[in-house]
Formats: C-alpha cells, structure tokens, sequence
C-alpha cells in the first residue's frame, strides 16, 4: 500500500514551543507525565517526544488493514525532560498526525444482560477489580451478580462497604453468598446463576457466567454479537482455549475466562436442575459442570463465537496484543500477565474498535494502539504484520487450529518495544497516552517516554 502523504496541521492548543514556566510550575502538555512518572518508577530524566493525534472517523475503511503514515512517532521533537524540575523543560512543537478510525460507539444501555462471578472478598475488593469492572459496565445497566465465596467470613459492614465501591463506581451490582458454604469456588462458579436468575426483570436476555477476571474493553461488539441469537431459543456461546491440549484435557466447552453467554430459555433450564448437576458432575471444574449440566438438559450445542478468547497464553503476551487481534473480550490481566486493560482499551472511548488497532510509521515503527509502538531495527519489509509473532512461552503446534500460523519470536534487539503503561481522558475529552521503554540504569540508560495525544 503505498505511503499517506503527510497531513495537514490541526490546530491544538499549545501548538508551539513554550517559554519556561515560573519556577516549580511543569508546562501544561506535562501535567499528566509529572503525575504519574513518580508511579510509574520512570528514571529522573527521560527522553520524551509527543505525537499529536486527530481521529478521522470513517465506517468505510478495512480496520485490519495496517495504514502506512509517513511520519515517525521517534526522532523528530525528541528532547530531554528532567522529572524532578520539570519546570526547566521547554517543549518541542507537538507533530500533528491524522489516523483514519472507527466511529465512535453510540451511547447504549444493556440491561438485556446479566452478568455472574464468584470470587474472595480480597479480589473483588482490589482497587483495580473495581476499576475494570466499571470500565465497560459502569452507566450500562448491565448488572453484576458477584458471588463473594467467602462471605461468611465477612462482616455486614465490609460487605456494605464492597457494594457501595462498586455503586459508587456506576456498577449496578448485587453481592450474594453460596447456595451452600461447603460448596466449591467452581461448583459456585456454576450456581451463581440461581441468583442471576433471581435478579431476572423482563428485559433479561442473555446470562453471562465469567471468571473474575474477564474484561471488555467495550459492551457493545459482545452484545452485537448476541443478537444474532434468539435468546428465546436454547444456545450456550462461549469460545474455546487457544490450546489444543486444554480441549483435549477439559473437553468441547466455553472456556470460562471468555464467558459462557446462556440465553434467557437454556439458563432458566439450567436453574431448575442446578442442585441435581452439582450432583451429576463429571468433574470439579465450573466450566465442566455447566457444559454437562447443558448437555444433560437440553439439546443445545456450544456455538464458537468469534473474538471471544480465553487468551492461555504464558509468559510474553506481545505477540497476541500486537497481531491486530479484535478481541470481545481479555482474561488472565492479572494472573498470567500483569497489565491494566481499562487503561489499555480508554481509546475505546473516542474511536470505538481502534484499541489494539495498527498502523505503520515511518520506515519501522508499528503502533498497536493501547498496547505498544513498537520500533524493528531491519525496518518493516521484510515483516510479515499478518502473522502472530510466537512471543508467548507455551505456544506449539497446539495453538494452530485457534490463533496460527505464527513468525518467529524476534531476538531482543530486533525490536525496541515502547509498551503502554498508562492514559487519561480529562474533561474536555482529551485522550494522553504514555508508551515506555526502559533504559537500563545500570549503564545509565535513560527511560524513554513517547505520549500520544487523541483529540477528537
């Protein structure tokens, strides 16, 4: 494809370079990196640059396709800022850059769904628990059924508190105790939906039984995709484990941390007989006793829905997060990696399915929008964007039929990784996000900032 010609300059605030501020005062276009560097451990000088982003929201474009831009998000403007006097800084002009995106998603409420989790009070009860629940739930009218497995061990007053975290962060959420205190984490994991189906209201459709720890960066592609399906029919839709082994050891069934999604007909089935499939499981694990509770019940067969994923993936998750995967859904953020995906996806807020979204920059740069800007020392001919690269530490032949064929894993200094570690959305609706390589300090490195700045 060949290159876009450079764009024509928006008009930002602050466009060129600044004088020095009065003593003690960070410039403006600072704040956010002055606020979160001390957080973020960032070395006491870095090497910061900024690109200024203008979404052209477009519904007529190929969100795979991987856009050539000729501008570089490195090099030009890069200059040095001192962490701890940020005030002596002068910024370079803000390079402005055009990048066509997907519209916005509309403002909807989703009170056709219900969601159910069971998990320890200390789980739920991390900051950041609440965090990405609120992310693609708060203001939606979805609600959360959350099984606290240890409720019995908790005082009214915790419990109190719990919910009013979750109320205060726009989550409609209902906390409730095990059918049976002797019952298991997973045998909860399937009994949960005797309570969804207490908290049914006319418009319930679809039943939703998650790992705690399941995330959409948006409600609105999982409920897209449901409605192709008649809720008033039986279907059970969920997706299974990228590895061939887990299915071959665990069985053909909607692997938990993508979701097992029961319509309103199949779940009120599985609800009547839920003490009986407690009893008739094959064995201890949530997922199994609600595929043969299903199976066992009714005719309905598992329907693969695409995008949705487990994500077993171990070690270097960067290959998956950078092959230009749409994904339903994330799992394992804090478990198998450690990475914040409310923060990840916040683009999802100003250009809908752009998170995770690619284009090229330069001669050999790739931003996967959210996740990295990733910088390839051979530049990008030779690279082919539509393969996953085999980062991940248990990827084989297993991981074929599911997220296959793959490139080589690169050596380390074939690529300089810029990797996402934190945004903000301000009040005028201005997206800053900050993509970190770290310098080793041991031979003095400095750490190396780029912030990319979306206005709409």
């Amino acid at each position: 494809m060949p290159a876009q010609p450079p764009p024509s300059e928006p008009k930002f605030e602050h466009g060129d370079e600044h004088p020095i501020p009065p003593p003690n005062n960070c410039p403006t276009e600072l704040n956010f990196l002055a606020k979160t560097g001390a957080d973020l451990h960032l070395s006491s000088r870095v090497k910061y640059n900024r690109r200024c982003i203008q979404p052209v929201f477009s519904s007529d474009f190929d969100r795979n396709e991987v856009a050539n831009i000729t501008t570089a998000l490195t090099g030009e403007g890069e200059t040095v800022i001192d962490m701890q006097n940020c005030a002596a800084n002068k910024l370079p002009k803000c390079i402005p850059i055009k990048l066509t995106v997907p519209k916005p998603y509309p403002s909807e409420k989703f009170a056709n769904m219900i969601f159910g989790i069971s998990t320890g009070y200390e789980r739920l009860n991390d900051p950041s628990s609440v965090d990405t629940f609120a992310h693609w739930m708060a203001g939606t009218d979805a609600h959360l059924i959350a099984l606290v497995t240890d409720m019995q061990d908790r005082s009214a007053a915790e419990i109190r508190a719990l919910n009013k975290r979750f109320g205060d962060a726009g989550v409609k959420t209902t906390l409730v105790r095990a059918l049976d205190d002797s019952f298991t984490v997973s045998q909860s994991h399937f009994t949960v939906l005797v309570h969804m189906l207490n908290h049914t209201t006319p418009e319930t459709q679809w039943y939703g039984l998650l790992d705690d720890d399941t995330f959409f960066p948006n409600l609105k592609p999982l409920s897209d995709a449901l409605a192709q399906f008649d809720h008033k029919k039986d279907y059970y839709i969920g997706t299974l484990s990228e590895d061939f082994a887990a299915v071959r050891n665990f069985g053909y069934m909607a692997f938990g941390g993508a979701g097992a999604y029961l319509s309103s007909a199949l779940a009120q089935k599985l609800g009547d007989n839920a003490l009986k499939c407690i009893e008739e499981a094959t064995a201890p694990e949530g997922d199994i006793i609600i595929r043969d509770c299903v199976y066992r019940h009714s005719k309905a067969k598992l329907t693969i829905l695409d995008e949705l994923f487990q994500q077993d993936l171990m070690g270097d998750p960067s290959g998956f997060f950078e092959s230009g995967v749409r994904p339903i859904n994330l799992h394992h953020w804090k478990s198998w990696f450690h990475l914040r995906p409310d923060k990840m996806s916040l683009a999802s807020n100003i250009c809908g399915d752009c998170f995770l979204q690619r284009w090229r920059f330069g001669e050999d740069e790739v931003l996967s929008n959210g996740y990295s800007i990733a910088k390839y020392r051979d530049g990008l001919e030779e690279l082919d964007l539509k393969f996953m690269e085999k980062t991940a530490s248990n990827l084989n032949d297993g991981f074929d039929f599911s997220i296959g064929p793959f490139r080589p894993k690169l050596e380390p200094d074939a690529k300089k990784s810029f990797l996402f570690e934190d945004a903000n959305i301000d009040d005028k609706g201005v997206l800053r996000q900050l993509y970190v390589w770290r310098g080793n300090a041991d031979i003095g490195e400095m750490d190396e900032v780029i912030e990319l700045v979306w206005k709409k």
